[in-house]
């Protein structure tokens, strides 16, 4: 990424999961950027099913979280997420799962405060486990609790 990008990511945005791609990319992004780059974490709200992702307020904090390589968390709620996951889909033709619904969520929301510059996030799930949730068919206020839902 920071090749790709010539070391100009001005923030990146993970979901707050495992914590395996928030910190990993945090961790080198901050050695080689240090306090030019934003880390953002994007957390659903307490109690809040999105899938893949966990509010540390519920209680489970992984182990590899260190929440000083974190500038912002950003709340995002599941209805955000499906309305993102279709917006991925529709307008970017990416098959995405709600996971990266959320992220990019948050993503859009980091480059709106922004005047310029480059935001980052990975697109960390794929669609296929969500099909026959009605990720993609149903009326956003009708999909079912995805958190419910064992997908394998």
């Amino acid at each position: 990424i920071l090749d790709e990008l010539d070391g100009n990511v001005d923030a990146f945005v993970a979901g707050l999961g495992t914590g395996g791609t928030l910190m990993g990319v945090a961790r080198r992004f901050k050695e080689e950027l240090g306090d030019r780059v934003t880390i953002v974490a994007a957390e659903p709200m307490q109690g809040e099913p999105v899938q893949g992702l966990r509010s540390l307020d519920d209680g489970f904090i992984p182990p590899i979280i260190d929440l000083s390589l974190l500038d912002r968390k950003i709340f995002v709620t599941n209805r955000d997420a499906v309305i993102w996951t279709r917006r991925l889909l529709d307008e970017e033709g990416l098959f995405a799962g709600v996971s990266s619904g959320a992220i990019a969520r948050v993503a859009v929301r980091i480059a709106s405060e922004m005047d310029e510059g480059n935001v980052v996030f990975i697109v960390c799930d794929d669609g296929w486990k969500y099909l026959s949730s009605g990720v993609y068919t149903l009326p956003v206020d009708e999909v079912a609790d995805l958190e419910s839902t064992v997908w394998w």
